[in-house]
């Protein structure tokens, strides 16, 4: 009888111990579709380097979460036409919870007809509410229209993210 009372509190030590690891050891796969707009966009040229630029950008979007949460979407970032582009974007929910996402690019990029497409990579920065805590990193694709000036000339650009992401236990 020793044995089983003995047993049972251990189990009951271990799971109580070791129960939250396993629960924020689940990742999840969050995937995000969005369209965004530049809202400002300043460059400047560097003058040794032929055809290179610097700059820093303000994008606002709308998107959805697969599982139908929609959120606003405020970006900064800067870029480098030689080095690529970086920054953060902040999701903002109806419930007022956040996601900041950490950025980079890209990792391909292709000029087409119709589009110019590239990806990039990133991660989970912070989260508040039902988000808070919020650790994991994924990829994004970006397609820009080339065949409606006025969406070019503002940077309407579609994007979709996936990634994978822990929350931990409530």
């Amino acid at each position: 009888m020793k044995r089983i009372i003995m047993a049972s509190i251990l189990s009951f030590v271990l799971l109580f111990a070791f129960g939250p690891i396993v629960t924020q050891a689940g990742a999840e796969t969050m995937k995000i579709k969005l369209v965004s707009m530049v809202e400002k966009r300043e460059a400047v040229k560097i003058t040794e380097l032929e055809g290179v630029f610097i700059g820093v950008l303000d994008r606002k979007g709308l998107g959805m979460f697969e599982n139908g949460d929609i959120y606003t979407m405020s970006c900064r970032g800067t870029f480098d036409t030689k080095k690529g582009f970086q920054g953060y974007s902040s999701l903002t929910f109806e419930d007022g919870s956040t996601i900041v996402l950490a950025w980079k690019g890209p990792t391909s990029w292709v000029a087409g007809d119709k589009f110019d497409e590239y990806s990039g990579t990133f991660e989970y920065a912070k989260g508040t509410g039902r988000f808070e805590g919020i650790k994991g990193s994924g990829t994004f694709t970006g397609k820009e229209p080339k065949w409606d000036k006025d969406y070019k000339a503002k940077g309407f650009t579609y994007y979709e993210f996936t990634g994978t992401y822990t929350l931990p236990s409530q």
